[in-house]
């Protein structure tokens, strides 16, 4: 066999291959940023954060971003340090100051195992949280993927902490959901 046709063969595989590897990266590809701010406090920025949905998916008939149905993302770059255990404290808190120990408690395992991800950031990385119908609650830190959470019910309400109820912070959580009711006012 010629090394030509050698490496035809091989490369088809490796083809394969990739495009296997790509194909969530490839997803990404459709995300549609419907939310872009810099978060900051007094006259320090904190995050860049945005807000990235799917323009091909239909808007959910609850008109609740959080719907179990619909594909979201949302990438926070750091411009502080910010260490594991407050990332742990903050969402523990933010949870439990918006929802009763009975509407945690069939969640309480996943919101464990989710907070168990968190890693400490330096100043310019970046987490980025999708919640994707077909694979679940998706967490990466800098394209690392860090885990996966599949229950729906458990996901939404991590994803209130940005989100939801539970927000950390009501004014980004505000101004993204605005952002995201225009955009979708848009189609």
């Amino acid at each position: 066999m010629n090394k030509n046709r050698k490496a035809y063969l091989l490369s088809i595989p490796l083809m394969l291959f990739a495009g296997l590897v790509s194909t969530p990266l490839m997803a990404a590809e459709n995300w549609r940023t419907v939310s872009a701010e810099t978060f900051s406090l007094l006259w320090k920025d904190l995050t860049y954060t945005r807000l990235q949905v799917d323009p091909q998916q239909a808007l959910p008939t609850s008109g609740d971003i959080l719907a179990p149905d619909y594909a979201k993302q949302i990438i926070i770059e750091y411009k502080v340090g910010v260490s594991a255990e407050r990332f742990r404290s903050m969402t523990d808190k933010a949870l439990t100051g918006a929802y009763s120990a009975a509407e945690l408690a069939p969640a309480k395992a996943d919101i464990a195992l989710f907070s168990s991800w968190y890693k400490s950031v330096e100043k310019g990385q970046q987490y980025r949280l999708a919640w994707l119908p077909e694979q679940g609650l998706l967490l990466y830190l800098n394209e690392e993927r860090l885990g996966a959470i599949r229950d729906p019910n458990a996901a939404a309400l991590i994803l209130s902490v940005w989100l939801g109820r539970a927000a950390v912070s009501e004014s980004q959580r505000d101004t993204m959901l605005a952002a995201w009711r225009r955009a979708a006012a848009d189609q």
